[in-house]
């Protein structure tokens, strides 16, 4: 058999395996449109709030009113007591509730300092940051008015007034995440760990399907023809589909839910073919790893969280245990993710990913090395098996 005819007998076994080609295909179309869907609304607006006011003064109700003209907030009609703002929370009838305190008015002529209460449920961050943002507006707003306000009847000019109010100003620059969004903080990250992900269950599947078959004794082109020529046939075929699917998520995908992508193409490509080799070497070891093709989805799965984690872009590495990040490093899509975020989203010339793409080419060899043996040893126990028979 020539390797043209192996190239064809490998593709047909992919091809005919529909659980493969929904994992390796409808997968990842899949995941390209569904995983984007919970962060296109980047921010979250209208939560229901109630505000109990406590005060009944005309500067209060202003207040209640600035509270629903923040986008974050929209105040709720009815009165309720503060216990039975709380049950509402509890049962998520309401988002939060806000108390303007009794005597609101007169402290603030006084000089005082009255606390406008906020309650809301702190475990939904987003939920709880938008209640405190628009609250937090609404009341630096008014304290500012009042303040400006008071300035303006000592017969203070409106920009001395201004300026003593606020002597400076804060301008905030998000830094490589210039909308500060979701959809720009997520995105780039866990599409590197799908791709990693559906690659090795595909490629698993099929190495242990074809050990179990050659188990039971039966022949096909994966035992008659040598191990390096079915690796490097096998490398060939999933290597060329994600590498397209590489190049729909960093282009199409990109481009469709508005994330920036600043790399190189030749940079992206390079870095890009070293991050596809390491998976692949994986997905040879595994499949020469799992005797059954029932055990690599379930496992494999279930690592995606912790790798998720471990890559640094959730949570810094700098607070991680020292035996995680060294462990981290055994999989690809860890150098493949810091590698990517910093070519593509931060703008990172070549040689500063250099440690990256070195760790991808370990991988590469180790794993690639790891799987032949296995392979190799797999094919003599069998092979021995049948001599013992005859």
């Amino acid at each position: 058999m020539s390797f043209f005819e192996l190239l064809k007998a490998e593709l047909r076994a992919i091809f005919s395996d529909k659980d493969i080609i929904l994992t390796i295909i409808g997968g990842v179309l899949l995941y390209s449109f569904l995983y984007p869907q919970p962060y296109l609304k980047e921010s979250v607006t209208a939560l229901s709030v109630v505000v109990i006011d406590e005060d009944k003064s005309d500067i209060s109700r202003k207040m209640v009113y600035m509270l629903d003209a923040s986008p974050q907030i929209e105040v709720e009609s009815g009165y309720m007591s503060e216990y039975e703002a709380k049950e509402a929370i509890i049962n998520n009838k309401i988002s939060a509730m806000v108390i303007i305190p009794e005597h609101y008015k007169r402290d603030l002529y006084l000089g005082k300092e009255p606390v406008i209460s906020v309650g809301a449920d702190a475990s939904y961050f987003l939920i709880y940051g938008g209640v405190v943002e628009g609250a937090m507006r609404s009341v630096f707003t008014q304290s500012a008015t009042l303040q400006v306000g008071e300035l303006l009847k000592k017969s203070v000019p409106l920009i001395t007034a201004k300026q003593q109010y606020t002597p400076f100003k804060t301008n905030f620059i998000n830094t490589f995440n210039i909308s500060g969004s979701y959809i720009n903080y997520v995105i780039p990250a866990v599409f590197v760990l799908i791709l990693q992900q559906t690659m090795l269950i595909g490629m698993a599947m099929l190495g242990a399907a074809q050990l179990s078959q050659q188990r039971q004794g039966k022949h096909g082109y994966y035992n008659t023809q040598s191990v390096s020529a079915v690796m490097a046939a096998r490398y060939l075929i999933f290597g060329f589909i994600f590498l397209v699917h590489m190049l729909f998520y960093f282009g199409f995908s990109f481009e469709f839910f508005g994330v920036p992508h600043i790399a190189k193409i030749g940079d992206l490509l390079l870095f890009g073919f070293s991050f596809i080799t390491a998976v692949a070497a994986l997905g040879l070891f595994l499949g020469a790893l799992f005797k059954e093709r029932v055990y690599p989805t379930p496992i494999i799965l279930l690592t995606s969280l912790p790798l998720v984690f471990s890559a640094g872009f959730i949570w810094p590495l700098e607070m991680m245990p020292e035996w995680i990040i060294i462990l981290s490093q055994l999989s690809p899509s860890t150098p493949g993710i810091q590698g990517f975020l910093r070519l593509n989203q931060m703008g990172a010339s070549f040689e500063q990913v250099i440690m990256q793409f070195g760790t991808l080419w370990i991988q590469t060899l180790l794993y690639a090395s790891m799987a032949y043996f296995l392979l190799k040893r797999s094919r003599k126990a069998k092979d021995t098996m049948v001599k013992s028979t005859s």
